[in-house]
């Protein structure tokens, strides 16, 4: 009785705390002073064309909140970008991934605008990180202009839609970010025009039981499917859900905008017991030091197991996201025996639609405990540093890599024909990692011909082995990973491949605006790569989506035979090389 009665001071919110009014009043009230406080008007849109979205702010993403908008292009590259304020460009990136060609532009009020997965920038832009590449010798780069280099008036054309980067189809990433702290706001909040009359729609509930421990993981779980019935939606069939003790809750929600069938992300979700709010959280800012929380604030262990996306309504003990409301409980409640409970969700989108959720809880005896697995090693606590020795591998985690604390799990197997080691079951790849860890296994026995080619690997859902990095360091190969799983030493010693597209030996290319070569690798990745055209290095774009290189003719390249040539590293300096004499 005692220990009930300590549970309940912990978890039971007073029932007259709030009632349900006041909390949609709150609620809305919060909502318009988080738009408010950002100018409307300043910003024009950044494209000519109505704004719909593939994407919205704070959408959920793998290991990251969505930081912008993805606007539709039509389905085409090369809609002209607009400046959408007076500024200056103050940073040009180029990469492979991530936004691929990116432009950023500092604005007086304090705001820098961004723009992703570019196809080209204007002539001027265009030409200036041109020559940095060729000076460089790189594709990928990252300038700093002179702020008086690149000045833009509202309207001016900045550059041109594309499908860079790891864009998965043409379109525009637009954000607006606080110049001093980097933070990302909402751009819908500086009064750009979306249309969205349509609410949220609710998928499932997710019922969570905890045991006393409440550092600890869930000990069950249970899903339910969720119906519209009228103007609001139910769970059971609106019969009660049993459960008792320290209990959480989760939902798998999605929102829609005029015009889109895409699921884009819900603003806002609030969680009331008894008309009393127990958990809310709503996204009006994004810290990108932050973002990989997201694997605490959704069901990792669903994402990976099921792909579905369940945001959890309780606050893990190391999730450090400043998106709650901290006056309140971190969302988990005690469910009394012989009591029955009434909860109401509220999931709201940034236009103000909103949907209801109600359902009753009613507490049926305390579930039994969950036997410890025999494979737990030792207990791994969130917020100290954790480390384990076993034969052939030693693991040094720093403190606050984990959201909770866990019962370590590990386990050995036998090496394999690939293998150069024991491969080592290192906890649950379900459950999420938020920093690096050190990872160092001791091969069995190595051939000197493949020390250097040494390497770490974890392997995917299929049983196939992925590069985690590392390389031979006094005996063992040591790496740094942010997941858990099975890991084992194996070499590469496999040169990349390089397969050409549209060149050939002796082939004429008279006509042709660029040539194009494939280039792929087995497993550490691609390195390095050099293009040269008579022995002259050339800007080849690398489309890593399509393992593509790319090189467009210069019209300085005079007419003539020339010799092209591709130099091709891996991530353990395995080389392939190509050429082929073309005639222009």
């Amino acid at each position: 009785m005692t220990q009930i009665c300590r549970i309940e001071t912990d978890f039971k919110i007073s029932e007259n705390l709030f009632n349900l009014c006041s909390i949609l009043f709150v609620f809305l009230l919060s909502s318009f002073h988080s738009q408010a406080q950002h100018p409307k008007g300043f910003f024009r849109s950044p494209l000519d064309i109505p704004l719909f979205l593939s994407g919205n702010f704070g959408e959920l993403r793998s290991n990251h909140f969505h930081s912008g908008l993805d606007i539709k292009t039509q389905g085409i590259e090369n809609k002209p970008v607009y400046a959408p304020a007076d500024g200056f460009v103050s940073r040009i990136k180029i990469q492979a991934g991530g936004y691929g060609k990116a432009i950023y532009l500092k604005h007086a009020n304090g705001y820098t605008t961004v723009y992703g997965h570019l196809n080209a920038y204007n002539d001027s832009v265009a030409k200036y990180a041109k020559a940095e590449q060729y000076k460089k010798e790189s594709f990928e780069i990252e300038l700093f202009p002179d702020s008086n280099l690149f000045r833009v008036k509202k309207g001016d054309v900045i550059a041109y839609t594309g499908n860079t980067g790891s864009s998965g189809g043409p379109h525009l990433h637009f954000e607006i970010r606080d110049t001093k702290t980097e933070s990302a706001y909402n751009p819908l909040f500086f009064g750009f025009e979306v249309k969205d009359k349509i609410p949220p729609a609710i998928s499932s509930l997710t019922v969570y039981s905890f045991d006393e421990n409440t550092r600890k993981c869930w000990t069950s779980k249970k899903t339910y499917a969720v119906t519209k019935s009228e103007n609001k939606y139910v769970v059971n069939g609106g019969k009660p859900i049993a459960t008792s003790g320290i209990t959480g809750f989760g939902l798998e929600v999605y929102d829609q905008l005029d015009g889109a069938d895409n699921h884009n992300g819900a603003y806002s979700i609030e969680l009331l017991k008894d008309s009393s709010r127990i958990y809310f959280h709503k996204i009006d800012e994004m810290q990108f030091h932050l973002s990989r929380f997201i694997n605490s604030h959704i069901d990792y262990e669903e994402k990976v197991l099921s792909k579905n996306a369940v945001q959890k309504s309780f606050v893990e003990p190391g999730n450090q996201l400043k998106i709650y409301d901290t006056k309140i409980t971190a969302g988990k409640t005690l469910i009394e025996t012989a009591k029955k409970y009434t909860f109401s969700y509220l999931v709201t989108d940034v236009a103000d639609n909103s949907s209801l959720l109600e359902f009753t809880v009613e507490a049926t005896k305390f579930p039994e405990p969950q036997k410890k697995d025999t494979l737990v090693a030792k207990t791994f606590y969130f917020d100290s540093v954790n480390t384990f020795k076993a034969a052939g591998i030693d693991l040094q985690m720093p403190d606050f890599a984990l959201y909770h604390d866990i019962d370590f799990l590990y386990s050995a197997k036998t090496k394999t024909k690939q293998t150069y080691s024991t491969i080592h079951h290192i906890h649950k790849n379900t459950e999420p990692v938020q920093r690096e860890y050190s990872l160092s296994i001791t091969p069995d026995s190595i051939p000197e011909k493949v020390k250097e080619k040494l390497l770490i690997v974890s392997f995917n859902t299929n049983g196939n082995p992925v590069s985690e990095g590392g390389k031979l360091e006094n005996g063992v190969v040591i790496t740094k990973t942010k997941s858990f799983g099975s890991f084992a030493v194996m070499a590469d010693t496999t040169k990349p491949k390089i397969t050409p597209v549209n060149i050939t030996h002796d082939g004429d290319l008279s006509a042709a605006k660029t040539i194009r070569v494939k280039i792929t690798d087995n497993l550490s990745g691609i390195g390095y790569y050099r293009g040269s055209i008579d022995g002259k290095w050339i800007l080849m774009e690398y489309d890593g989506k399509n393992s593509l290189l790319t090189y467009t003719f210069d019209q300085i390249l005079s007419k003539g035979k020339h010799y092209f040539e591709l130099i091709l590293t891996d991530g353990k300096q395995n080389s392939a090389k190509y050429e082929a004499h073309f005639h222009r």
